[in-house]
């Protein structure tokens, strides 16, 4: 399990310190590995890539590209984050060391000083005149990875607009969904104290999500996030709801830095859970609404802890993201 506090700024380096850095990493006897793509949202593909990337390589540089693939009908200044904010969203993944957006026109310059590195790419990317050609061909290996069907960017608009979720998600890129037998086993690892709770549908990551997670994490040890599971979702958001199955969703949450575990739950509120768990600080987003976090307030203080509430991203919400990736 996973404890380190994060700084997601560490990873963002300006261009002219690109060279110190790779430079750094091969002093030190490591290797770089270089995955690119619009990232539009978190799915699992560039998930699957730079996970894949990691085993390849000590270091991971998540280059984003500006071109984004929409579905018919979608109008992808609307649907889509910046680049900028695109690139920040990768900082917040464990494996990723540096992630950066970039145009066309500067392919050849940010590849050249990444070099040597190995290229982990989809093969459906291989379209001529993209940033991912320029970094296919100053890549030292590339290595290439099927799609997952169903699971582009563009796949996942349709299947919004059409009614078609949770997204039908491979079980070889979904890890296994935890035990009650982890969850025990993760609570009797120490140091584990002062531990964090937050609770949420986490469907379709976004900038918010990763914020609000980072900051909780560093008000403690470790950061359990205990995350709906889908019937819950679909009770609690509506029939199209979630976009993402339970399983994904773990998976992603897991693969952040903040997160030392992810674990599901049943039912209309995380009440049970908590009481069995009983962390120091339970952690609620947005401002303060007494008859909105009453119970959970009142649970936690009963053996000592404390409620936090953490501000939301202004302008960030699943809901949003989904309603402008449909088209409405």
């Amino acid at each position: 399990m996973h404890s380190r506090t994060y700084h997601s700024k560490l990873k963002i380096i300006p261009t002219d310190q690109w060279q110190a850095w790779r430079k750094n990493i091969a002093d030190a006897g490591g290797t770089l590995a270089v995955v690119t793509g619009s990232f539009a949202i978190w799915h699992p593909g560039n998930l699957a890539a730079i996970q894949e990337a990691a085993r390849h390589a000590s270091h991971v540089c998540v280059i984003i590209t500006p071109a984004i693939p929409t579905a018919p009908g979608t109008d992808p200044d609307m649907a889509i984050p910046s680049a900028a904010l695109r690139a920040e969203m990768a900082t917040y993944l464990r494996v990723v060391s540096l992630a950066t957006a970039c145009p066309p026109g500067k392919a050849k310059e940010v590849f050249a000083r990444l070099r040597p590195y190995t290229l982990v790419e989809c093969t459906a990317q291989k379209i001529p005149g993209t940033v991912a050609t320029v970094a296919r061909n100053l890549a030292g290996r590339v290595v290439d990875l099927s799609p997952i069907a169903g699971c582009f960017t563009a796949d996942i608009q349709k299947a919004i607009q059409y009614g078609r979720t949770p997204v039908s998600v491979p079980d070889a890129v979904m890890a296994p969904q935890p035990t009650r037998h982890d969850l025990d086993r993760f609570l009797d690892t120490s140091p584990g104290r002062p531990l964090v709770t937050v609770n949420g549908c986490f469907d379709v990551l976004h900038l918010g999500h990763v914020q609000l997670l980072a900051q909780a994490s560093n008000l403690g040890a470790r950061l359990l996030v205990l995350v709906n599971d889908d019937d819950s979702v679909r009770t609690y958001k509506g029939a199209g709801r979630p976009i993402f199955p339970i399983r994904f969703r773990l998976h992603a949450l897991n693969a952040l830095d903040a997160v030392a575990m992810a674990y599901p739950f049943a039912g209309d509120n995380p009440l049970p859970l908590l009481a069995t768990i009983r962390p120091d600080i339970h952690v609620k987003g947005g401002s303060f609404e007494e008859t909105r976090v009453r119970e959970e307030k009142h649970l936690v203080e009963s053996w000592g802890g404390r409620l936090e509430i953490i501000p939301l991203v202004e302008g960030f919400s699943t809901s949003n993201v989904v309603s402008r990736m449909a088209g409405r």
